[in-house]
């Protein structure tokens, strides 16, 4: 049996640095660990947060968490026969001990789980299921043939300072309510739109010139990226618009990765649908635990 210990990192570079190659090893479940620990100590000079990891006696990663004030914790991989349950408990227990303010968690199953239960019954306090998601992987675009017109007639392009950010704006609070997220007010949403837009990674299916869809690129890393903020406004669904725009903005990804990936709700089966119409397939099970 090997022996399991904790260690915490100083801060998310700390954290990358000793254990980004194995992270790597399982980069699309993965991806928000990687991702979010880049961001975080790029954002965060103070070191506030929590960069944790169990390792056996020869060094190597068996289960991570990382958190900063205001985050839910982001879980890594974990092995689907339920391999690791003592290092994700041994891990919870620890961070229960650390008084951070934690108001969730998300990662892959079944580790998120057994950290979850862990963790919450640690404090006497107890959880809920907020989001039940599939990960998806996509490695070759398949294009419905109800698509073809539609993939003919609109156009694919990334969103600029010209376009109407308000009425983006609008799209990302329709698409927080739509995915049972924290709903952002007017003001947060313009900011938000607006880093997407400066950054170059935000797209638009246009239909005539008129913005009808969009979507993020999100989260490059070395081998995959993925795509997330899918959305079309109510009164413009079921036009094929958003299966057009995934086949062609998946596509346009998959030229320089080895694979794309996207988190869905399992309570949207329309857009579990068109993700697998276009060539996605189903990875893993990553939910999202609201502690109460």
């Amino acid at each position: 049996m090997l022996d399991i210990r904790v260690k915490e990192y100083t801060n998310g570079q700390a954290f990358l640095n000793e254990l980004l190659p194995q992270l790597e090893q399982h980069e699309l479940e993965n991806g928000h660990v990687i991702s979010k620990a880049k961001i975080w100590h790029q954002n965060d000079n103070t070191n506030a947060g929590y960069f944790s990891a169990a390792l056996d006696n020869d060094g190597q990663l068996v289960y991570a968490a990382i958190w900063t004030p205001g985050n839910v914790m982001f879980l890594s991989w974990s092995s689907p026969d339920g391999g690791g349950e003592e290092a994700q408990t041994m891990l919870a227990k620890h961070a229960a001990g650390r008084s951070l303010s934690v108001p969730g968690m998300q990662g892959c199953e079944p580790g998120a789980f057994t950290f979850t239960k862990t963790y919450v019954a640690a404090l006497d306090k107890s959880y809920i299921l907020q989001r039940a998601m599939t990960t998806y992987r996509l490695k070759d675009v398949k294009l419905p043939d109800h698509s073809r017109d539609m993939v003919s007639r609109g156009i694919l392009r990334t969103a600029t300072s010209e376009d109407d950010i308000k009425m983006l704006a609008s799209w990302y609070i329709g698409f927080n309510e739509q995915c049972l997220m924290p709903i952002p007010d007017e003001d947060e949403a313009v900011k938000a739109i607006s880093i997407h837009v400066w950054s170059g990674h935000m797209y638009l299916w246009t239909l005539d010139g008129k913005p009808v869809s969009m979507a993020f690129k999100v989260r490059p890393l070395k081998y995959g990226c993925a795509v997330s903020g899918v959305y079309t406004p109510r009164e413009w669904r079921g036009r094929g618009y958003a299966t057009a725009m995934m086949a062609v903005l998946s596509g346009h990804i998959r030229m320089d990765y080895d694979f794309v990936s996207l988190h869905a709700d399992n309570n949207n089966p329309t857009s579990n649908y068109i993700y697998q119409q276009v060539g996605y397939e189903k990875w893993c099970k990553t939910n999202d635990y609201k502690v109460v």
